[in-house]
């Protein structure tokens, strides 16, 4: 039976499917999750400015919710990495987008964390960014049940699983699903206790307690210590945790402007989406920025003239454009929900007004927030490993959809 299903998955998984066996047939060699949880809705999402007036008062829950954002110019026309390739949407036609401008920034759903262009970039909501309610792993590809099945199947594929382990089990997490969720959890508060030192430069202690607690007061910090740019950019550590574009939303932040009182405690999480991406990484769109959306350009020409012909010549083009080289290069990319009890705030160094997040005086609060981790896989030459894929290790690319999603494909 196994056989048939996964079979018949594949023969339906679209997309994915039609460009991997275009891209086999292209350089053949010889011998060669669970439901979403369903969250309330979230209030209306806000979009920040490139430059704000700010004045805010205290919501109903005691928390600051800021008000009269009143723009100031345009937005800036550059974006981080992970913004999509502009032409994307004049030019179907090609996988490559050979006049590639990054597309205005958006921000996403940051709740009111975001008081000001140099405010702290955080996210205090109860609930997860509202994309996860649509089940939108903002893959490009189909929403459909069947098709979240393939690209289970496909992401088990590459992280070595065999294909029972895609199989969904109603109520009931695979283990390895607990597994890769709980290791994100345990990154995710390792990766946040560097960031912090990191902005601080040790400045001020960032203590971890009793049940991975991070822990830091900053009122108590002399102004004055300088930036955080090069300190963040130098940190290796944390470059091999965090993407470049989420390490340089907190290199503008002005540590002698504002004072963060900030703890965390995460104890549970969730994988919500996983899917894999073949032919393209970070790295290789970096190198050839033309080719920033161009798998999801073969996904829209697909929905929109239903010819595996155009798909197939698409997905030469993208394969002769990255190379033989890194024609078996993937890129899996993963949400997981992270449920933390969390208090979270900052002041004006000057006023002591709460420019962002709680009270004095309050609890902690029962906050989940949603963290995107990829990785990259490539063809496992050493059979004797009885593994197909060489996996690298897993990264951050964006904390609550602050770069929605940081989309490079």
């Amino acid at each position: 039976m196994m056989p048939s299903l996964f079979r018949t998955a594949l023969l339906r998984g679209r997309i994915i499917t039609a460009s991997e066996l275009a891209v086999r047939s292209h350089y053949a060699r010889p011998g060669t999750g669970p439901h979403p949880t369903s969250y309330p809705s979230l209030s209306s999402r806000h979009r920040r400015p490139h430059r704000t007036v700010v004045t805010a008062r205290r919501r109903a829950d005691g928390h600051r919710l800021v008000l009269g954002i009143i723009p100031r110019g345009r937005p800036s026309s550059s974006s981080s990495s992970g913004g999509g390739g502009s032409k994307a949407d004049r030019d179907d036609s090609s996988v490559v987008d050979e006049d590639s401008g990054d597309a205005p920034a958006d921000d996403g759903d940051i709740g009111g964390s975001t008081v000001a262009d140099d405010g702290f970039p955080w996210r205090h909501e109860s609930r997860p960014p509202a994309r996860l309610l649509a089940r939108d792993d903002l893959s490009g590809m189909p929403n459909n049940l069947r098709a979240r099945f393939v690209r289970r199947l496909v992401s088990c594929k590459e992280l070595n699983l065999s294909p029972w382990d895609a199989l969904p089990v109603p109520f009931l997490a695979r283990e390895w699903e607990v597994d890769l969720a709980t290791n994100f959890k345990i990154a995710f508060g390792l990766a946040l206790e560097e960031l912090l030192s990191s902005v601080y430069r040790g400045t001020v202690p960032v203590v971890r307690g009793d049940g991975d607690m991070i822990t830091v007061d900053t009122s108590g910090r002399i102004a004055g210590s300088g930036g955080n740019a090069n300190l963040m950019e130098n940190n290796t550590y944390l470059n091999r945790m965090l993407d470049k574009s989420l390490i340089a939303r907190y290199q503008s932040f002005d540590a002698d402007k504002y004072h963060l009182k900030f703890s965390m405690r995460p104890y549970e999480a969730k994988l919500e989406s996983i899917f894999a991406v073949p032919l393209l990484s970070r790295e290789i769109v970096e190198n050839k920025p033309y080719l920033r959306g161009a798998y999801q350009r073969i996904e829209k020409a697909f929905v929109e003239n239903a010819s595996f012909e155009e798909v197939k010549r698409m997905t030469y083009d993208l394969a002769n454009e990255v190379g033989e080289k890194n024609a078996f290069t993937r890129t899996v990319i993963a949400d997981v929900t992270i449920v933390c009890a969390e208090y979270f705030q900052v002041k004006d160094a000057r006023s002591g007004i709460v420019m962002q997040g709680m009270d004095d005086g309050r609890e902690e609060e029962e906050v989940v927030h949603n963290v995107r981790f990829e990785v990259v896989t490539e063809r496992n030459d050493r059979e004797e490993d009885g593994k197909s894929r060489k996996i690298g290790s897993w990264k951050i690319i964006d904390i609550d959809d602050m770069l929605n999603g940081n989309v490079f494909h």
